[in-house]
């Protein structure tokens, strides 16, 4: 029973859905402060847990013995937490918002928008007032009503889209799980935190808290960020308290073509520490190679000469380079599921023989996949895309989420993009002149759902299968449930306190990030710079995509052939990408602390300092929560702590 899940564990992740939703919006528009939702490791669902675990729950319990929650009721919160963490910013509402209005908005005789680009895109894709959408970015009257009926339309056809692209993401984790949670046992960085604050199996709790809470080596490594990111808070209130450790260094390179970040992130740092020291190793040196590959490129003046949108790469090629090994490890991480694949087909076509630890059966998921992805390519037909590239386009950017998630689930990097996003793959392929304006159109429109992918709903969803596999038992199939609820009431919160606040203070007042000219024009730019560019295929950027796959071949086999080699395979898509270079710091003080722990202390040493990482990943999202709360309250703006 203690495991199971209840109703008002919906009910209390439902409000905890609501409340990150609306929250993270509320915090990006208003407090502008520390990113807690903007990456894999969902920081604003690990504050809200641990506030949820270390003061409801125990109040809870001490009123009466049978309303404290029990362990399988708190991952189920934190699950749908997790989900929630998603939606608001960078993972959909924060692009999608501007997307369905800031084409018309930011419109000019110059740009020629409204001529070049919006005649090409379905009209039901955007909001069609100007002027609701000009009350929204400049702020209404004060006697003004929020005009919610011209956003119902787009909102609904936005929907069906967000139905299948969410159900097929569902049915791919079903599909994924076994083989990554049961068969190679990922180690999932992200969620030891939550496991931990949950208490695992076989854990006697003190007072309604896990054991983990005792150590003074826990609180010993919580301390650190606490201290230093509140010196630095308090040094933007008053300059004259000391600033601690800055947060930023930079490190240029050839003449300052290639510009490094180079800084120090006490999460992933704790994420780096419960590696292997072979993985946490290869990350930082794999970072350093591909700084020295753009260095050489952009020394010898060697540029694809492109302007892509959300480039990890100063010079192109090395963003080609990563494409092609992503994918390449995509494909090699899905051959490696193939006997599984083979047992969840004969299962789905004979109806027998389920595990009943996922969330589907077999046939339940392979049935919502194809109804999934059919919706999808019936969504982007309808939209206008030709349907010989509506299987290119899904392809790239399932195989990309499929990295990237798996990248998470045994790197732990929680910050990460796609080295090139899958509408600028597309392009380059097959070239913008073949495809034709309305075919940029609606590769345009895609961006807000999948372009950089610095968060996604796989990776939230994998993860939460991970808790749920040791912490949830009976009625784990209500999860299906759980998750569709978290995501209905986070996209509701969300959507919501963007368009009430957008219109009360005005939207270009608030973020410049989401709603100034070039995030909230970002898709009709894109459109019309690639109808203006009428390019043709990216012969020279295909070919170093070609490299990066044979690349990728051959780390591999190394890795798995070789005893002695030392750079694991997951290191190579992603260490081009800047994202991977802001981490390598952080990366190598872990793996340095970890091989000099082993050395002089072994297994033993490294178990009794593990509490203290622990603390420093915990310690860092509640330092972020604990000051984004302060900030709002005082009205503090930019106050930024850490960002990833």
């Amino acid at each position: 029973m203690e495991k199971r899940i209840t109703p008002r564990a919906l009910l209390a992740g439902a409000l905890m859905a609501g409340a990150i939703g609306a929250g993270a919006a509320y915090e990006n528009l208003m407090i502008s402060g520390s990113t807690m939702n903007f990456d894999y490791s969902l920081g604003a669902a690990v504050f809200f847990c641990a506030f949820f675990v270390l003061i409801i729950n125990p109040l809870l319990a001490s009123l009466k013995a049978t309303w404290g929650f029990s362990r399988g009721e708190l991952a189920t919160v934190y699950i749908m937490s997790m989900v929630a963490c998603v939606l608001p910013t960078v993972g959909l509402v924060g692009w999608l918002i501007p997307a369905m209005s800031g084409g018309s908005y930011f419109a000019t005789p110059e740009n020629n928008w409204l001529n070049l680009v919006i005649p090409n895109l379905a009209p039901w894709l955007m909001v069609s007032d100007p002027q609701g959408i000009k009350d929204f970015y400049e702020g209404l009257s004060l006697k003004g009503a929020i005009p919610w009926g011209i956003w119902l339309q787009p909102l609904a056809a936005w929907g069906v889209l967000l139905a299948g692209f969410f159900g097929a993401v569902t049915a791919m984790v079903v599909l994924l799980r076994q083989q990554w949670v049961v068969d190679e046992r990922l180690l999932f960085p992200m969620v030891q935190v939550p496991i931990a604050m949950i208490g695992e199996v076989g854990e006697e709790e003190r007072r309604g808290l896990a054991p983990i809470f005792r150590s003074r080596t826990l609180w010993a490594g919580v301390s650190v960020p606490l201290v230093f990111y509140s010196l630095r808070a308090l040094h933007h209130y008053n300059p004259a308290i000391p600033e601690g450790i800055p947060l930023w260094w930079f490190l240029t390179f050839a003449n300052g073509a290639v510009v490094i970040p180079w800084t120090l992130n006490y999460a992933g740092t704790g994420f780096g520490y419960l590696l292997s020291t072979k993985l946490s190793f290869s990350i930082w040196v794999m970072g350093l190679i591909t700084i020295t590959e753009e260095v050489v490129l952009s020394t010898l003046g060697v540029s694809s000469g492109e302007r892509f949108f959300y480039g990890t790469s100063p010079t192109g090629y090395p963003a080609y380079q990563g494409l092609g090994a992503m994918l390449t490890f995509a494909l090699v991480v899905l051959w490696g599921g193939r006997g599984r694949f083979r047992q969840t087909w004969a299962r789905a076509w004979s109806g027998e023989g389920d595990d009943h630890q996922d969330i589907l059966t077999s046939r339940q998921a392979c049935l919502l996949l194809v109804f999934s992805l059919l919706v999808m390519v019936g969504w982007l037909a309808a939209a206008g895309m030709n349907w010989w590239i509506i299987p290119l386009l899904l392809a790239v950017t399932f195989l990309s989420m499929i990295g990237l998630t798996r990248v998470a689930a045994e790197g732990g990097l929680a910050v990460m993009v796609t080295p090139l996003n899958p509408s600028d793959a597309v392009i380059s392929t097959l070239g913008g002149g073949m495809l034709g304006a309305t075919n940029l159109g609606v590769l345009g429109m895609m961006l807000p759902v999948a372009s950089h992918m610095r968060t996604t709903m796989m990776a939230a969803l994998m993860h939460g299968l991970k808790l749920a596999d040791t912490h949830v038992a009976g009625r784990r199939r209500w999860l299906v449930g759980a998750v569709g609820l978290a995501i209905a009431v986070g996209l509701v919160s969300s959507i919501a306190t963007m368009l009430v606040l957008g219109y009360r203070y005005g939207g270009i007042n608030l973020s410049y990030w989401f709603f100034g000219n070039a995030s909230g024009g970002m898709v009709c730019d894109f459109i019309a710079y690639h109808i203006n560019n009428n390019s043709q295929t990216r012969w020279d950027g295909l070919a170093f995509a070609a490299l990066g796959a044979v690349l990728q071949l051959l780390i591999t086999l190394a890795y798995q052939r070789l005893p002695w080699w030392p750079l694991h395979p997951l290191s190579f898509p992603i260490g081009a990408v800047w994202c991977t270079h802001q981490v390598m710091v952080s990366m190598f003080v872990a793996w340095l602390t970890k091989i000099t722990v082993l050395h002089y202390g072994g297994v033993k040493l490294y178990r009794s300092t593990r509490p203290f990482f622990l603390g420093l990943i915990l310690g860092n999202f509640l330092g972020g929560g604990l000051w984004l709360v302060i900030d709002g309250f005082m009205g503090m703006r930019e106050n930024y702590l850490f960002y990833w």
